[in-house]
């Protein structure tokens, strides 16, 4: 005899969204904003040939870096390289003269945001604390969800001025609760 069974396939859809921010920097946070165009120059300085492999390009340097930069949290060695790679990869020299602006890329493994601020470590010992100000009710709310664990934020981005902020969530279409609090934040 054959068992039938009844088999239920929910489907996720991804959904992502950025938001822009102003926001008020600690001293910490104002120290990383200057210091990652040096980290991200540091990186292109030490290569001799266009990379083939983000890992490869990574790997070998990585010692170096961390005697360069040996209060840094390891995380920024990361994103200041895959920066730097990504940089190389789409220019049309080997190297880059200058970077003109301030800006500082935040790895998602090391950021938190508690009570609209972002804290995520710099140096050793030290955390920035970067406060976010929701120009709108949207923002503040979606603030607390992410706080609350129903969004999780991805690869910050900080500018002198504005930082953005993506958010990504796996919504279950099915459940009504998934629409409320969707509902919540296009009000």
């Amino acid at each position: 005899m054959k068992k039938s069974a009844l088999v239920l396939v929910i489907k996720l859809h991804k959904l992502t969204l950025a938001e822009i921010f102003t926001y008020k920097l600690d001293s910490e946070a104002y120290g990383l904003l200057n210091q990652f165009p040096n980290m991200v120059k540091w990186w292109t300085d030490q290569v001799k040939e266009s990379p083939t492999a983000f890992s490869v390009f990574r790997n070998h340097f990585y010692s170096a870096w961390k005697e360069s930069w040996s209060n840094y949290n390891s995380q920024h060695a990361q994103t200041s390289s895959l920066t730097a790679y990504n940089m190389l990869r789409f220019s049309k020299t080997q190297t880059l003269k200058e970077l003109k602006y301030s800006f500082a890329v935040i790895s998602p493994r090391i950021v938190k945001i508690e009570d609209e601020k972002l804290v995520f470590p710099t140096k050793q010992s030290k955390k920035a604390h970067v406060q976010l100000v929701p120009k709108n009710p949207t923002q503040k709310t979606l603030l607390e969800q992410t706080q609350n664990g129903y969004w999780k934020n991805g690869q910050i981005f900080l500018t002198p001025n504005w930082c953005t902020i993506p958010l990504t969530r796996y919504l279950d279409l099915t459940s009504e609760k998934e629409d409320t609090l969707i509902q919540k934040i296009l009000k």
